[in-house]
């Protein structure tokens, strides 16, 4: 019989134990390694829309209470028989309006679609890279398809 070769002991054990693990907890190819860092870029790309978009709902709900609050104060003063007055009330009605509209119509709406956008990126990282060895893309430029 040959020497003890150590090296030859530690490939038979390292490749019996791969075998053994669970299909999920089994590494990536190269290839699936790329898509998971393409994934994980995505997961930072769409959080930082969906924190856009949530940003720009938040200011134009900070503007809606701004002017709830303008409006509160000229309805409280309002002279009725001034016309001049009527006119600017009005006016910054009219403004408020504008501004529950655009709260409550297309930036609620791009902000859900952002977060629709980014939990569905999330679930497909999970679904096929989490829980599992995922090697370091290679070295440079990362080029994922959008």
């Amino acid at each position: 019989m040959a020497g003890f070769r150590p090296w030859l002991a530690a490939f038979v054990c390292a490749a019996g134990s791969v075998l053994t693990l669970p299909a999920g907890a089994q590494g990536l190819s190269p290839g699936d390694a790329i898509g998971c860092a393409c994934l994980r870029q995505a997961i930072e790309d769409t959080a930082a829309d969906m924190t856009a978009q949530r940003g720009a709902l938040d200011a134009a709900n900070a503007e809606l209470a701004r002017l709830d609050a303008q409006l509160a104060a000229a309805r409280a003063n309002l002279d009725v028989n001034n016309p001049q007055a009527v006119a600017q009330f009005r006016q910054l009605l009219t403004q408020r309006d504008a501004a529950f509209q655009q709260s409550h119509g297309a930036l609620v709406a791009a902000a859900q679609a952002a977060t629709q956008r980014h939990n569905a990126v999330v679930t497909d990282y999970n679904n096929r890279c989490a829980g599992r060895p995922v090697p370091p893309p290679p070295p440079g430029l990362l080029t994922c398809p959008r």
